[in-house]
């Protein structure tokens, strides 16, 4: 478990995939988000959702760590994207910003060849972050798996079903540490830069 945001967010929010959208709430969150309380915990209150259309859903269930639970979320700015981190890539941007250190935060995910993945892959970049976006109280579970990786770390599966203009992600993974990230990005749009 790292304690900052890794450069997936950047790469994201360059691609045209911003993470915030325009919220003036008073919590500032950018996106409709309902969780399933960790265990021992109270189950916090839904976010309201941002003006505007849901592009993906998000649910994860997290096993082991501080942060175990299961967890939804909306995100109505980002979303899924095809070709945006490179040619055949598929991608998910969610971010929210918060200040509750308890909150799923933000989903980013890289997938090297998004054809290849339809019968499933071993290889991507997934970081799942809880609270903070860029420092604070913020903590991110990391998995990359990619061959060209700067640090490979964890391990696991994943499946992109491409629809075009809609599509499913399924995932099933550790970190390093043995934290479990599984679950299902539904996409209701796809942003797409090419094929």
């Amino acid at each position: 478990m790292t304690r900052c945001l890794t450069p997936l967010l950047y790469l994201a929010l360059a691609a045209g995939a911003a993470a915030c959208g325009g919220d003036d709430s008073a919590d500032g969150d950018a996106a409709a988000t309902k969780e399933a309380a960790p265990a021992g915990q109270n189950a916090p209150a839904a976010t309201p959702a941002a003006a505007g259309k849901v592009n993906s859903e998000i649910d994860l269930t997290v096993t082991g760590g501080p942060h175990a639970g299961n967890y939804r979320a909306a995100a109505t700015s980002g979303g899924c994207s095809y070709g945006f981190a490179g040619e055949g890539t598929w991608g998910n941007q969610y971010s929210e910003d918060t200040q509750d250190p308890r909150k799923f935060s933000s989903l980013q995910l890289i997938v090297p060849d998004a054809k290849g993945a339809a019968g499933g892959t071993s290889q991507f970049k997934m970081t799942v972050q809880f609270g903070q976006l860029f420092g604070g109280d913020g903590a991110s579970y990391d998995i990359d798996t990619r061959p060209d990786a700067n640090t490979p770390q964890g391990e696991g599966t994943l499946t992109v079903e491409d629809r075009g203009s809609s599509g499913t992600v399924r995932f099933d993974g550790k970190t390093r540490d043995g934290v479990g990230l599984k679950g299902t990005i539904n996409c209701h749009t796809v942003a797409r830069a090419g094929g």
